[in-house]
């Protein structure tokens, strides 16, 4: 008999298969390079964001 945690994860796991394959992501190669691509958009956000400090009146 199996343990109710292991059929909650088999079927997370089964849902996030799912939302994989519907943006076009079968394979685990697919995935690393989603992943990669996703943390330099990110980097690359972050490093020209710009950031305005108010002036100190003082």
């Amino acid at each position: 008999m199996k343990k109710t945690s292991d059929i909650g994860n088999k079927s997370q796991a089964e849902r996030l298969k799912d939302i994989l394959k519907s943006f076009g992501i079968n394979s685990q190669e697919e995935l690393d390079g989603a992943l990669a691509g996703a943390l330099e958009a990110m980097t690359i956000g972050i490093m020209t964001d710009t950031i305005t400090v108010p002036a100190n009146s003082a």
